[in-house]
């Protein structure tokens, strides 16, 4: 015989797993074993309460005071900017994409090995993959999983996001861009290694207009700086056997081993000011291509 208690609990428990461990959680979990950081289901512990951003350098860049027009909603129903900025949901009914952007005041930590596009408007940016590093999606809930994902990776720098993948082809931005797929709630998570690649959805198709000024709506984006996570998160029951990266600047590695070799240090502050130079290099680039 099936007790009421019996029944009331395992739709508790299966409605904490839908729902996450505390309030501001998406629907449900679409976190992949590549996806960087602790797990989802710990982070009301692995956060006391908040959100992995909560206590971050990050910074929602409001318009006159006001939150940008694809998260307004959000910014109501979420409480705050950042929140709505980095775990939407959006109002965007075309798909998003982001971009993450080295910026001279925030250490680009491992950005500066993954870039990944060239904006249209030069010649020598178009073909090119120096720009910065392009994400997106046709589905609104997988902004929530490539943001986050993301953060952990240690890809910091100033976060462009836009409505709009869908249009990409014809906007003549970019060249390139990642693609996150979305994972269904029926799907077995285990078998899911990378939601990022796999799929052959990324968008391939270049530039339109090689060299044409860029004409892209402010009113369909938002921004966040100092986007990205610095160092290693603490707390969280298994994050440490998971997750403690060790981020190196200068060759990308985010495997987290360490072979405690006395010149650990010094290749470390080399990668660091390898890192740094390439990332200085790059905002001069960006200034000079596209202001």
């Amino acid at each position: 015989m099936v007790s009421f208690y019996s029944v009331t609990t395992t739709f508790f428990l299966i409605a904490a797993t839908s729902l996450g461990t505390y309030k501001g959680q998406p629907e449900y979990s679409q976190q992949c074993r590549d996806d960087a950081g602790p797990p989802f289901e710990d982070d009301g512990s692995t956060f006391n309460g908040g959100s992995y951003h909560t206590t971050s350098s990050a910074e929602a860049v409001l318009i006159d005071g006001e939150c940008a027009g694809p998260v307004a909603d959000a910014c109501e129903s979420r409480g705050d900017p950042l929140t709505a900025y980095l775990e939407g949901p959006t109002s965007c009914t075309n798909g998003w994409f982001c971009r993450i952007l080295v910026d001279e005041n925030w250490d680009p930590q491992n950005l500066v090995s993954d870039l990944n596009f060239g904006y249209c408007n030069s010649t020598e940016s178009a073909n090119s993959d120096q720009s910065g590093h392009c994400h997106g999606g046709s589905v609104d809930s997988t902004f929530y999983w490539w943001v986050r994902d993301h953060w952990f990776r240690g890809y910091n720098g100033r976060l462009r996001c836009c409505c709009g993948w869908t249009t990409l082809s014809s906007a003549n931005i970019v060249n390139r861009c990642d693609y996150r797929r979305e994972v269904t709630q029926d799907e077995n998570l285990e078998d899911c290694r990378d939601a990022n690649e796999d799929h052959n959805l990324s968008y391939e198709g270049g530039c339109a207009d090689v060299g044409a000024a860029i004409e892209e709506d402010d009113g369909e984006c938002w921004e966040v700086l100092r986007f990205g996570q610095v160092g290693d998160v603490e707390g969280g029951d298994g994050y440490e056997e998971c997750c403690d990266y060790n981020y190196n600047y200068g060759s990308g590695s985010n495997d987290g081993e360490d072979d405690d070799d006395d010149d650990d240090e010094e290749e470390e502050k080399g990668g660091i000011f390898k890192g740094r130079k390439m990332a200085l290099k790059l905002v001069m680039f960006n200034k000079l291509h596209h202001g």
